[in-house]
């Protein structure tokens, strides 16, 4: 699948963990400087989707492998949905090791396998060490202008912030950074896609295989990216049949194969989302639109602008090969803005044929115009400064302002590890209530508390809560305004008591976090008991559920 050396894959593997410390640094820093009256909570971007998953993993621990979600009090029948959360926490189980320290371990080795392939997806396209060195790096990397717009513009402009800091799928270092299941759904699309060309090059059985089972990863981990695999497969097809000016007659049967296997697993999920009216509505939420496209041009920035030149090469001689990265980029932005619910989770693993395509325009274009340009010569014949040198120094300065988003990103995190701020960093008194629920109520006990608690009692114990996802809480809106209702003075006791009444509501969680919500009091209501408090929190048991 490319010429690369046992020498070549120990570089790229060290390089590789060095990238994988970088991205662990705050993490520690957050560990190591945590108080004694806080925990870390082993996350410092989008809490409230990591806690989501530790919740999946909750389930696992505790012996489920059918999914259900415990941020909505509904009453719902499982599916064998999120797969790849729920195993690990299996896996939790099996070894004794904590949750959050399996969720780390299981970034840390799908990164390193993310990295590792996409190294190996560069040698398929480009053939020179010094280009996959670059490109390599590029994917490791880089980022976006995110830092220069916030720089120049520190209001967010058109009230978003820019997607280096928050759009996880768009960079290879952001989900090595966050989210595991990010890195081995794309580290599993970009084996796809190498297993099919190596196909189409040599029809042999193995690459089928490999693609056959790397497709099925996709589809179990991101069901969603299966339509990247066949949209881009499908347009390369056809740029090959342009080409050639011949029927692609192998191709078409390798992606046939591709396109099929996974079909399965895909007809599944749909019966299981479209027959269970909770999972209906979760899916009706989860509505990711795309950015204007400014901000994608911004977010991808640098490495944007030199991929372009890089696709006119391409274009310019018809590199079959090349004609891949070319369909996987148009294919990408096409879906991005098509009518779909989740547009934004189309730009899946399109920064590593962007880093490639950029590659090619800096070294077909960019640093040949630098060697041959005024100031190289001028240096040369002045200085005597080589403009071998002076090329190298430019691609340097290039590959160093594509990370500085990156940079920022790693220092933001660090500064909120060492302040030791909420919701990153949970108080103990919190831990202490959670923990007796935990031990002492059952999973189905809903429990009512403000969102950044209901957030966390799911992945902490695992049981279920009134609301606490924006998305894995049906009618979110409708539940937030009830909730928030409910902590106000002026609301009435017939409410409250309809509210814990219709949603089965079992205990009332109040502390720090509910009492900002408003005056309301739950001492000496009728319909509440007190059974535990501490210096901060107070738990209530409802005894109004079935009247």
């Amino acid at each position: 699948m490319g010429n690369v050396s046992t020498r070549e894959l120990a570089r790229a593997s060290l390089i590789a963990l060095i990238v994988l410390l970088v991205s662990s640094l705050p993490y520690i820093v957050g560990y190591v400087s945590a108080p004694p009256d806080r925990e870390f909570s082993g996350a410092l971007v989008n809490v409230v989707d990591y806690h989501s998953h530790l919740a999946k993993m909750q389930q696992g621990a505790r012996g489920e492998w059918r999914y259900r979600l415990l941020f909505t009090p509904e009453d719902h029948d499982g599916a064998y949905l999120q797969v790849f959360y729920v195993a690990l926490g299996h896996l939790a189980a099996r070894t004794g090791l904590p949750l959050v320290t399996t969720y780390h371990l299981a970034r840390l080795a799908s990164g390193f396998v993310l990295l590792l392939t996409a190294y190996l997806f560069s040698a398929f396209f480009l053939r020179r060490g010094a280009m996959r060195r670059v490109a390599y790096l590029l994917i490791c990397f880089s980022s976006g202008l995110g830092w220069l717009v916030l720089l120049l513009s520190p209001t967010k402009p058109g009230g978003i912030t820019p997607i280096d800091f928050w759009l996880n799928d768009a960079y290879v270092f952001f989900a090595l950074f966050t989210f595991p299941h990010f890195c081995l759904a794309t580290a599993a699309l970009l084996a796809t896609f190498l297993a099919a060309l190596a196909y189409f090059r040599r029809p042999r059985l193995r690459y089928l295989l490999v693609g056959g089972l790397s497709v099925l990863v996709v589809a179990v981990v991101h069901p969603f990216a299966v339509l990247i695999v066949d949209a881009v497969l499908a347009v390369y097809w056809l740029l090959l049949w342009g080409v050639r000016r011949r029927w692609p007659g192998r191709e078409a049967a390798g992606i046939a194969v591709i396109g099929l296997v996974p079909l399965p697993l895909l007809a599944y999920d749909y019966w299981a989302l479209q027959s269970n009216a909770v999972f209906q509505a979760w899916q009706a939420q989860n509505f990711t639109p795309s950015p204007p496209p400014g901000y994608y041009v911004l977010g991808y920035g640098l490495v944007l602008f030199l991929a372009c030149p890089g696709a006119v090469c391409v274009l310019l001689r018809p590199n079959q090969r090349g004609l891949f990265l070319v369909a996987w980029t148009v294919v990408a932005a096409v879906l991005a803005y098509s009518p779909l619910l989740l547009q934004r989770r189309m730009v899946e693993g399109l920064h590593v044929p962007l880093c490639l395509l950029a590659t090619v325009g800096l070294f077909r274009y960019v640093l040949p115009a630098v060697y041959r340009s005024r100031p190289a010569r001028w240096l040369a014949s002045t200085v005597h400064y080589p403009r071998r040198r002076f090329r190298l120094l430019v691609l340097n300065l290039l590959l160093a302002a594509t990370f500085p988003s990156n940079l920022f990103l790693l220092a933001s995190a660090g500064l909120a590890a060492w302040q030791h701020q909420p919701p990153f960093f949970y108080h103990q008194a919190e831990n202490e209530a959670i923990d007796w629920l935990g031990t002492h109520t059952r999973w189905t006990d809903t429990v009512l508390a403000a969102f950044p608690v209901s957030n966390r009692i799911p992945a902490r114990v695992g049981h279920r809560v009134f609301w606490g996802h924006w998305i894995e809480t049906v009618d979110y809106e409708g539940k937030k305004r009830l909730a928030e209702a409910f902590f106000q003075a002026e609301t009435d006791d017939a409410a409250r008591r309809a509210l814990l009444r219709t949603y089965g509501v079992a205990y009332l969680f109040y502390g720090p976090q509910e009492r900002a919500l408003g005056d309301f009091s739950p001492e000496g209501r009728p319909y509440l008991v007190k059974t535990f408090s501490n210096s901060e929190v107070s738990l209530y048991r409802v005894i109004v559920r079935d009247k």
